[in-house]
């Protein structure tokens, strides 16, 4: 078969896509090398116009950095050496005013009945809990009474610590022997833990002047006020307490006992230099004391060796302190010249 005589017949192949882009390429080269001669034209025409000009140029740029740099130097010295010579300014620090002293107070149970015990406990928790802090609040009694007692301090919302001990004490006439007991239990937990405060013994049948548990925090060693002790059966009234004298300048100068009847005024039946030391509750609950003398080695030695059971017993090494430091002792409440009374004891049922 003869081919065909038209070549125009012949489908026309694409050209190839190298071809294509190429001159894409060549435009982007001449602008590239427009812009390179432009630039090299505007540099040759700020430039010098000989080779010793364009020296010249570089020394004076080179001179105008190092000088620039050399008084930023001189600058950053003399600022440092002002600084060296000009003292700091002391920050101001706020001086907190002084925390008041710990009240640490002691209620010893005895041997109370429960309806007794708890109405005591409350009475005091009250009494408490309109006393400013820090306070804290000892209540010693023996093991087996514990759980009641410790349902009712839950509730005072006065920050208290719960002592107990196992000692047996059953016999009717060991009641101020348990007592003894349990002033002891206190005073070596105060010992042993370092609560450092005004220690205070507060009885269940004691009412308090909130003003007097305010000024116990002024005592630095040893502090005494009336008490005034009534007996609701007998309809008797007795008060005793330190007596200040004009130029003792707020210290107890002596002591007083006095007691008056029904029918009959209050007359001063007796008066001493120092108070009696006796094993009632009159003797511990009419005082208050420093913390720190109970572990004080230059108090302690002052017991002879005559005496062992004293050194060990700690109620009685309190004792003795108020009565050979009474001239030390700060009269409360100092501002009516040891003459007004701040403590009530009601009904000798309730000294427990």
């Amino acid at each position: 078969m003869a081919s065909p005589k038209h070549p125009k017949q012949h489908a026309r192949l694409p050209p190839p896509k190298q071809k294509q882009k190429q001159r894409p390429l060549l435009l982007r080269r001449a602008m590239l090398h427009s812009c390179l001669c432009f630039l090299l034209g505007l540099l040759t025409g700020l430039a010098p116009s000989d080779w010793a000009d364009a020296h010249l140029f570089r020394d004076a740029v080179v001179r105008a950095i190092n000088d620039t740099a050399a008084q930023l130097r001189h600058y950053h010295y003399n600022y440092y050496q002002q600084q060296q010579q000009q003292p700091l300014p002391l920050p101001q620090l706020q001086i907190p005013l002084q925390q008041p002293q710990l009240l640490v107070v002691v209620t010893t149970t005895g041997m109370s009945e429960r309806e007794r015990r708890a109405a005591g406990l409350t009475r005091t928790a009250h009494a408490l809990r309109l006393v400013s802090p820090p306070v804290v609040w000892l209540v010693v009694e023996a093991a087996r009474a514990a759980p009641a007692t410790a349902r009712l301090l839950r509730r005072t919302g006065v920050p208290y610590r719960h002592l107990t001990y196992t000692d047996n004490f059953t016999t009717t006439t060991s009641s101020e022997e348990e007592r003894h007991h349990q002033r002891n239990v206190a005073l070596g937990h105060i010992e042993q833990h370092r609560l450092r405060g005004v220690v205070l013994f507060a009885g269940l049948a004691e009412v308090y002047d909130l003003r007097l548990l305010e000024q116990l925090r002024q005592i630095r060693t040893l502090g005494a006020w009336p008490v005034a002790t009534v007996w609701e059966q007998d309809k008797k009234v007795a008060v005793e307490g330190p007596v200040c004298s004009s130029t003792s300048t707020g210290a107890a100068s002596a002591w007083f006992s006095s007691s008056s009847s029904a029918g009959a005024g209050l007359t001063i039946t007796t008066s001493r230099p120092t108070p009696p030391l006796t094993s009632d509750d009159s003797s511990v609950h009419g005082f208050a004391f420093a913390s720190d003398l109970l572990w004080d080695p230059a108090r302690w030695d002052r017991f002879p060796t005559s005496e062992p059971d004293q050194s060990q017993d700690s109620i009685k090494f309190v004792q003795r302190l108020v009565v050979e430091d009474y001239n030390k002792t700060m009269a409360i409440p100092d501002y009516t010249n040891c003459s007004q009374v701040m403590v009530w004891r009601a009904d000798t049922t309730l000294l427990l």
